[in-house]
């Protein structure tokens, strides 16, 4: 009688958490960036609100975004608009993604641009 295969399930070391904020400095050229969270947060009803600040470690697997795109750890600066998730280990905070708010301004249609197109003759 054969024994059933058993399946390793893996599970991520530490607890998985996220911060929403503003990059306060990044170190080792982007192998560490510091956060600190734009909406505080109180730990406990009643308690006042307290803004975290957060060094995630930037490792190889790191995924970072720039908007939708592909980004790298050497684009991360300071006063950049970050989501960052992150697993808590024992050596520290571990970056898994880190997603850059797009900056980039988006055409708008405006009134002067529509005023320039001539109406369309009547018939």
């Amino acid at each position: 009688m054969t024994q059933p295969a058993t399946v390793a399930v893996s599970t991520p070391a530490g607890s998985a958490r996220a911060i929403v904020g503003e990059i306060v400095s990044v170190e080792g050229g982007g192998t560490a960036v510091s956060i600190r969270e734009s909406v505080s947060s109180a730990s406990q009803k009643g308690q006042p609100p307290v803004r975290r600040n957060v060094t995630v470690q930037v490792v190889p697997t790191t995924r970072i975004f720039r908007g939708k795109e592909l980004s790298t750890a050497e684009s991360l600066k300071p006063k950049d608009y970050v989501v960052a998730r992150y697993l808590e280990t024992p050596s520290g905070a571990v970056a898994q993604s880190i997603r850059i708010a797009d900056a980039t301004p988006r055409p708008t249609a405006t009134p002067a641009s529509e005023a320039a197109t001539p109406p369309a003759p009547a018939r």
